[in-house]
């Protein structure tokens, strides 16, 4: 670092004047500069009087006083921008969808694979097994920008999922699946009952902003929802 970029960058931090001397003071405690000369104080007030007198208005710094300096709050372009926030956009329920099918496909459900469009009614996602006949009806939904509407999503996806689930002698035969956001899939791993998705073969997905997904099945939905029926068990106690 230079020696002014090193005064900025103190000036900056203690937000008042200061001597050159304790400038550099401070410059080399802090490992900001490396120096071999004899009077490095002299170079220091040396290099802030000259950017002062040949910058003028535009140098970043004034003289207060005998070797004493300061931020100048004038100098343009000296104000630093305000870092935007980053704003993140909601998944989509196409982003959703696609990324459970990849993710089907390298984990044997492969075979006969059929899905629907955003309009189309029926299922989202319908696949066999590779290696037995066994399917996967998976209904799929998007994110939303408020922590309600991803409420609403996922009971709304649960509600269809339901309607679509069909009554057979054959253990397994078929397997359904809530595909969702992180933030709706949280919400749905603590509010269905394991019970209840083990008695339906109910399985949660859960796909990230990158696009990885994670099954949960009902056991993962037991060990989850166990702290809160404890607690709610003590607090009636």
């Amino acid at each position: 670092m230079t020696f002014l970029s090193a005064a900025y960058k103190i000036l900056k931090e203690k937000k008042k004047p200061l001597h050159s001397k304790e400038i550099l003071r401070i410059a080399l405690k802090k490992k900001l500069i490396k120096t071999e000369g004899k009077t490095p104080w002299e170079t220091m007030n040396a290099q802030l009087l000259r950017e002062i007198k040949s910058k003028g208005t535009k140098s970043r710094f004034i003289k207060t006083g005998p070797s004493i300096f300061a931020i100048n709050l004038k100098c343009k372009g000296r104000k630093e921008k305000p870092k935007r926030a980053k704003i993140k956009k909601p998944l989509s329920e196409e982003f959703v969808k696609r990324a459970i099918i990849k993710w089907l496909s390298r984990n044997g459900w492969g075979r006969n694979l059929e899905f629907g469009g955003l309009h189309d009614q029926g299922f989202d996602i319908k696949v066999m097994n590779n290696k037995w006949p066994g399917y996967f009806i998976i209904e799929t939904k998007g994110e939303s920008t408020i922590k309600q509407g991803n409420e609403v999503a996922f009971v709304y996806g649960l509600g269809q999922i339901i309607t679509r689930m069909k009554v057979v002698n054959a253990c397994y035969a078929y397997n359904y699946g809530l595909g969702l956001p992180e933030s709706s899939a949280k919400i749905a791993i603590r509010r269905i009952p394991w019970q209840v998705a083990k008695k339906l073969c109910l399985y949660v997905f859960s796909v990230s902003s990158d696009g990885k997904v994670k099954k949960y099945s009902w056991h993962d939905l037991k060990r989850a929802q166990k702290p809160i029926n404890k607690t709610k068990s003590q607090g009636n106690n």
